[in-house]
């Protein structure tokens, strides 16, 4: 009797337990749903920031129908709204001596939208030994209108990099391009492929003595432009085994921060030569020497030259 007594005392308390937590449970459930309840607006109010800001970003300021910081008012012809300083490079192509092709292109000119969806021909009046700067007109575009040649000029004007504009601007005109000019005010020929522009026939920029002193070197590239291909021939005349030529950016301050041209190995093989791709400071100059004195000859030549940030 007594053994199935201390049983029924052991249910009675194990079930007591368990409505005991259960109602625990119970309680607990209208806490845990006003606390979801609670959260379900804070996570509306975050899609709804992260939606306000993407649609700044595309179509204005928060709260107003004004342009935003990182787009223009200027409507594609597509019907899509420009970002500041936008480009979508045209294919630059010599046609004859005095005219260009410029294949399909897309830019934010100050602004305005520029686009054309052909293959535009630009004639130049030019003369001789010249760099002639192709800008978008900004006086002539109509945003939302397919420009056309006459909305293409080419000066001899260099552009200058605006940062409020976010591209190379000579006042409200944008620079797309630019080619240089021979003795017969003839347009040099070149081969344009995406970042990099080839000259037909390279350019002589030096062919002189160097030594121990660096001289200064303008290389033949656009005045917007601090990168050229440059092919380097180093005569060193059989003298001094194991010296070097090298170049650097005009101006550097680090008289140890050279990058070298070539070694001459011995009085044997007194001859180096190749293309380097270089960058110069914005004249457009590099410095040159070598690492011993004496008759040391160092020929120069541009090859090319590489479009910049923004252009």
């Amino acid at each position: 009797m007594k053994k199935s007594f201390v049983i029924i005392l052991a249910f009675l308390f194990v079930f007591a337990v368990f409505f005991s937590y259960a109602a625990t449970w119970n309680a607990d459930k209208p806490a845990v749903g006003n606390q979801i309840s609670e959260d379900i607006p804070d996570i509306e109010e975050n899609f709804q920031e992260l939606h306000d800001v993407v649609t700044a970003i595309t179509n204005g300021t928060l709260g107003t129908t004004a342009p935003g910081d990182f787009e223009v008012d200027a409507v594609a012809i597509n019907g899509y709204r420009s970002l500041l300083g936008y480009t979508q490079r045209a294919q630059f192509t010599k046609k004859d001596d005095d005219e260009i092709y410029l294949a399909a292109g897309s830019y934010e000119v100050d602004g305005k939208w520029a686009q054309w969806t052909s293959t535009l021909t630009k004639q130049i009046s030019a003369n001789a030994n010249t760099w002639y700067y192709f800008y978008l007109d900004y006086s002539e575009i109509t945003s939302g209108t397919a420009i056309t040649a006459t909305e293409i000029i080419a000066v001899s004007t260099a552009p200058t990099w605006s940062v409020s504009k976010h591209g190379w601007y000579n006042g409200s005109d944008r620079c797309i391009f630019a080619v240089r000019t021979d003795a017969d005010s003839d347009i040099l020929e070149f081969f344009h492929n995406g970042d990099r522009v080839y000259y037909a026939e390279s350019i002589s920029a030096y062919n002189d003595d160097v030594d121990t002193t660096f001289i200064d070197v303008t290389l033949s590239i656009p005045a917007f432009s601090q990168i050229a291909l440059v092919y380097f021939y180093l005569d060193a005349n059989g003298d001094v085994a194991n010296a070097s030529a090298a170049w650097r950016i005009n101006g550097q301050t680090s008289s140890s921060g050279q990058h070298l041209i070539g070694v001459v190995v011995s009085t044997s093989i007194a001859e180096v030569s190749g293309g380097v791709l270089v960058m110069t400071d914005t004249s457009q100059k590099i410095e040159v020497h070598y690492s011993a004195a004496g008759d040391h000859r160092l020929t120069i030549a541009t090859e090319g030259w590489g479009f910049p940030v923004g252009m």
